[in-house]
């Protein structure tokens, strides 16, 4: 198959790049911003996750990148470590075979390495705001040469109090530079700031695409067990994924989840937010290298997160928000691929449940477990009632 992406005419080794991650056909949200962003305009993007929004723009900004140059050109700014480390390995995958050289900068690791590897004069850093602006302050950074700089999950910067940190890191940057905004929601400050900062910036909406890979499935599962862990283990035993989230809502309870999971044989692990960062930089790539099959975590990672290949996703506690439901979600069945979605519920917890999904739209089907297989339970009415 022709890699469509040739149309942007990219540097050749981009093309090879993607070609190798199968990534060969542009995705909406890309075939609308591309283009645009490599005519040098702002841009704001707004559309779902698992739609390649960081794709979107790092290809463009990739392919702006003049490699005969030792400056910093290229600067994107993520909420979170755990996000920014993701957007490094996806731009270290774009330059394979390539002389541009990326680098993440973020908190929780020692200053003084992140210092060194600056003397390898980086030409696109990702980073969060944070320490980005206190080496930027002990002058360990230089500025001026950024031509465009990218904001990904912009709501998520507001909501952490990063906005003035990032309007200080604009700030020191050349006038003419570039700014890009990629989000899955965009509040009406974060638009009003986006405005403010930016130059007749292009708003993409694709909201009008439908909010959750449409080869997801949506099902949920009664617990009569006494636990939940109980049900989730027997599902497990029963169609054997290949790769899991399993979301839960409180912290303390991921721990016990983890213990009762494994004590099952089963290759899992946790996260949450008192995981030091040793452990958690460890299980996260154990888990994208598939030798974790199974992480259990909070909302934590229901954003931005582009964990590679997850089959399904289990929520023992539903979310509170049902926005959070569709992050959730959107783990999996990423770039057309095939996912599950499902949801351990008491009875008393099903009222909830359906008011849930009526507000998002989405339909879901009730499974049991029959025969050592998963089976959905209007298939075992509909058998009942042939038989009389």
């Amino acid at each position: 198959m022709q890699n469509k992406f040739k149309q942007y005419n990219l540097h050749e080794f981009i093309v090879e790049n993607l070609t190798k991650s199968d990534i060969v056909e542009p995705t909406k949200v890309q075939n609308d911003t591309i283009p645009l962003i490599l005519e040098g305009k702002d841009v704001i993007g707004k559309a779902r996750t698992g739609t390649g929004k960081t794709l979107s723009y790092l290809i463009p900004m990739v392919q702006k990148i003049d490699s005969s140059k030792n400056d910093l050109q290229m600067l994107v700014l993520a909420p979170s470590k755990e996000l920014s480390i993701q957007i490094q390995q996806e731009a270290q995958r774009i330059t394979q075979n390539s002389d541009i050289k990326t680098f993440c900068i973020v908190e929780g690791m020692k200053i003084e390495k992140q210092i060194e590897k600056l003397k390898q004069k980086p030409h696109l850093i990702v980073a969060t705001p944070g320490r980005l602006l206190h080496l930027i302050s002990l002058k360990k950074i230089k500025m001026h040469n950024i031509n465009t700089i990218a904001l990904d999950e912009v709501d998520q910067i507001l909501e952490k109090g990063f906005i003035s940190k990032v309007q200080g890191i604009i700030k020191t940057t050349l006038r003419d530079r570039q700014l890009l905004s990629f989000s899955a929601t965009i509040s009406q400050e974060s638009s009003d700031i986006l405005n403010n900062i930016m130059k007749k910036p292009e708003f993409i909406n694709l909201d009008h695409i439908k909010p959750i890979p449409t080869k997801i499935k949506h099902q949920y599962m009664i617990s009569t067990a006494r636990r939940k862990t109980d049900t989730l283990v027997e599902i497990l035993k029963t169609i054997k994924p290949s790769k899991s989230l399993v979301f839960i809502n409180k912290n303390e309870n991921v721990d016990r989840f983890v213990k009762d999971i494994h004590r099952q044989g089963f290759s899992v692990g946790g996260i949450q937010t008192r995981t030091k960062n040793q452990d958690r930089q460890h299980l996260l790539s154990s888990f994208q290298k598939g030798k974790l099959k199974i992480l259990v975590t909070t909302d934590l990672f229901t954003r931005g997160m582009d964990f590679q290949d997850v089959t399904h996703i289990f929520n023992m506690d539903l979310p509170l928000d049902k926005v959070d439901y569709l992050h959730r979600a959107g783990r999996t069945g990423r770039m057309n691929k095939d996912g599950v979605v499902i949801n351990i519920v008491r009875d008393r917890e099903k009222f909830i449940m359906y008011k849930m999904m009526k507000q998002l739209n989405i339909s879901q089907e009730a499974i049991t477990i029959a025969d050592n297989k998963i089976v959905l339970v209007d298939n075992i009415i509909k058998r009942k009632k042939r038989k009389y």
